[in-house]
């Protein structure tokens, strides 16, 4: 058996077996967690290979340790630094981000966070024109929003819908947009209109 810690830039657990042999890669962010919490997961992971019933995808002390408030507070500058195709920066050429934001709390959709990193990506994705990662407290979003082109309530439906996951926090079991995550999308007055146009301009959440 062989396991070892590994530079991913999100935070994930890859494993591989054989009949006679298994090898683990568990992400480099758990490398100072307490050991209560790496034995845990190391107990999850060989309960999941020899097939010994259901387990939550994450043990109790894992969830604790990546979902207190300094995890993200020491790991977001690493995160950021992998994340190649993030300008780190919520100002772009013509919109801001921390004024989407703004809006949004206006409304009173969402409660500021000043732990909350807001950056554009350095391409214009149109597969993915956002995306949030929970536990390091990031919400990316595509520079193909950085235009007059696109209506403000179109580029602040996608930076709530990102908010939506951190509003829900961490999810042990990814099921990322289920029953709740809808309806907290449901509050956004102009969720239909908004998306019409992502539908309009094919790009996809």
């Amino acid at each position: 058996m062989n396991a070892e810690f590994a530079a991913f830039k999100e935070f994930k657990v890859r494993w591989q077996r054989s009949y006679k042999w298994a090898d683990f890669k568990v992400s480099d962010y758990m490398m100072d967690a307490p050991r209560e919490a790496v034995e845990a997961l190391a107990g999850t992971l060989f309960s999941k290979i020899s097939g010994k019933g259901e387990e939550p995808s994450y043990p109790r002390e894992m969830r604790d340790y990546v979902t207190d408030p300094d995890f993200a507070r020491f790991k977001q500058p690493i995160y950021l630094r992998r994340a190649r195709n993030l300008t780190r920066d919520p100002r772009g050429e013509v919109r801001d981000l921390e004024e989407s934001v703004g809006r949004l709390e206006d409304q009173g959709l969402l409660v500021r966070d000043p732990q909350v990193c807001l950056t554009w990506t350095k391409e214009p994705n149109v597969r993915r024109v956002g995306y949030c990662s929970v536990l390091m407290k990031v919400v990316a979003v595509s520079k193909i929003f950085d235009t007059e082109m696109i209506p403000e309530f179109v580029l602040d439906y996608v930076v709530y819908h990102e908010f939506c996951h951190l509003m829900l926090g961490f999810d042990p079991h990814g099921k990322g947009h289920g029953p709740e995550f809808r309806a907290l999308g449901e509050r956004y007055p102009r969720r239909k209109e908004a998306e019409d146009w992502l539908n309009r301009l094919c790009l996809y959440l």
